[in-house]
């Protein structure tokens, strides 16, 4: 494969293979089709653009000089998500923003302003408002995990993986979440969300 174009269809496995072989196409066609993703989840985590960006443009380095010594994936995402995590939180630790126990400290901070217009042509500002504080309300390892099924469309073993914790630790934190927010959104709206992605 040579062409942008012809990775369109292909599947991690043969992206991620490629890429460890050496194609520049490959690299490119990764960095274009996640970098906005991984910045998007990266800022919930460190809430600070530039060490959003230093970290992003530092793991696509690191993994194209470490290439050859790299594993397989057949998850592009997870793999990028998890490393992207990982190396924040190392930064947040050094910067002294995190305790011994940077899980505990993480204030996973969800907003809309990045899909402007989905969440108008859906529902009033006002309500929109409201849900976003309902959602902020929650324990950010909650926001967390619901962001990473709902928005990222992440497994449940992929979640674990990402956050560092057991599979059926993240089915238990989504159902908390979900149920904590059962009780305070309506469930029509709840629903809606959860169906289109947070």
């Amino acid at each position: 494969m040579d062409s942008l174009l012809n990775y369109q269809n292909a599947t991690d496995a043969q992206i991620w293979n490629d890429f460890l072989n050496g194609s520049k196409t490959a690299y490119s066609f990764m960095y274009g089709k996640y970098a906005k993703v991984l910045y998007n989840y990266g800022y919930k985590i460190a809430q600070d653009r530039q060490l959003t960006e230093d970290c992003l443009q530092d793991l696509f380095l690191t993994i194209l000089e470490t290439r050859e010594r790299l594993g397989q994936t057949d998850s592009i995402k997870f793999y990028l998500m998890r490393s992207l995590r990982r190396e924040l939180v190392r930064k947040l630790t050094e910067q002294q923003r995190f305790s011994n126990h940077p899980q505990q400290d993480i204030d996973f901070k969800i907003e809309f302003h990045y899909e402007p217009t989905w969440l108008d042509s859906q529902i009033s500002r006002e309500r929109s408002e409201a849900v976003l504080r309902e959602l902020n309300h929650l324990p950010a390892r909650q926001k967390e995990a619901l962001f990473l099924k709902f928005f990222d469309d992440l497994s449940y073993d992929e979640i674990a993986g990402i956050m560092g914790i057991e599979t059926t630790s993240a089915y238990k934190v989504i159902y908390k979440a979900i149920a904590a927010l059962q009780k305070r959104i309506p469930v029509d709206l709840l629903t809606m969300l959860l169906i289109s992605g947070l």
